[in-house]
């Protein structure tokens, strides 16, 4: 009699396979979670941002991001932070963009309005968005970089200042807050404008534009 032959299992599959599928492992689904919410918020506001969808669009079992965020705002204040971390960088190219200071003021003006064109739903949330309404305390990593990005156009402003080429008749935070005004404003006001190009030629109009509009406010600014 033939020994009876053993039943053949199909091997079990890892445990991080689903992982693999979705190109993210334990160590940086923090990121892929920031990644992915960040463009929902871009292209659907703040109001679609859901930690659950966000697992089903990744691939991951619903809690795995509540181990990086366990609730909403905690989501949302990491994606200001985020913002507020780029915008310094942005500021530290204006810097040393060019040792003539009201060219560091124009490039920070630049830096700073395709800064905001790009992420104009995370823009809102930086500086207007319901993480300051909601009465959860503002993480401290969120206001050192907050800190950080203010000081960085507070910089250039008052490099400005001491090389005599902007007004020193006013405080050099009250200089910098009406340049940051202008720039902020034109950007919010452009950004259907920007949208709609479609070429490479109305895209160079339209920074043709914005280095007009930083050439008046900055006159208005210089001694």
């Amino acid at each position: 009699m033939k020994p009876a032959k053993k039943k053949q299992t199909l091997p079990k599959p890892s445990p991080s396979s689903s992982a693999k599928a979705t190109g993210y492992h334990h160590g940086n689904l923090r990121e892929k979670v920031l990644e992915h919410s960040k463009k929902v918020l871009e292209t659907t506001g703040v109001s679609s941002l859901s930690l659950r969808d966000i697992a089903n669009d990744l691939g991951v079992s619903h809690t795995a991001p509540y181990r990086h965020f366990p609730k909403k705002m905690d989501l949302l204040q990491a994606l200001v932070t985020e913002g507020f971390r780029e915008l310094t960088e942005a500021m530290e190219r204006a810097w040393n963009h060019s040792e003539d200071p009201l060219e560091k003021v124009k490039m920070a003006g630049v830096e700073y309005i395709f800064l905001l064109l790009k992420n104009p739903r995370r823009t809102e949330l930086m500086f207007g968005g319901e993480i300051y309404v909601s009465g959860d305390p503002l993480s401290d990593e969120l206001r050192e970089c907050g800190k950080l990005a203010y000081l960085g156009m507070f910089k250039i402003v008052e490099y400005g200042q001491k090389s005599l080429k902007l007004k020193n008749s006013v405080p050099t935070d009250t200089l910098m807050m009406s340049f940051w005004s202008g720039v902020h404003g034109f950007a919010v006001l452009n950004e259907r404008k920007w949208k709609q190009i479609k070429s490479k030629e109305e895209e160079e109009s339209f920074r043709k534009e914005v280095n007009q509009i930083l050439e008046i406010m900055i006159e208005g600014t210089r001694l």
